[in-house]
């Protein structure tokens, strides 16, 4: 029985997905790239790229960060914790 609660919580997330989509697509909320028909709707005007690199860098460094600081704690406490246990076996 969860089972079948599970799958259909997933199939209205994914048709919920669906729906968001489809009224995205019709109503003007998308930014349409180009009205050729051959054009390439993936290609990015040199502004939108340096965008991205900046922003995709800011991200990085600040995960990178994060991930320092946590790993900084996470030693300084197990350091702790050892020399306590090395403290009260002796």
């Amino acid at each position: 029985m969860k089972a079948l609660g599970a799958v259909a919580v997933i199939f209205a997330i994914l048709l919920a997905g669906g729906a968001i989509t489809s009224n995205l697509l019709s109503s003007d909320l998308a930014i349409q790239q180009t009205t050729d028909p051959s054009g390439d709707f993936l290609t990015a005007t040199p502004d939108q790229a340096i965008a991205f690199l900046l922003i995709t860098g800011f991200i990085l460094f600040n995960v990178l960060g994060a991930g320092l600081t946590v790993m900084a704690v996470f030693w300084l406490l197990n350091r702790g914790l050892a020399s306590v246990r090395q403290g009260s076996t002796s």
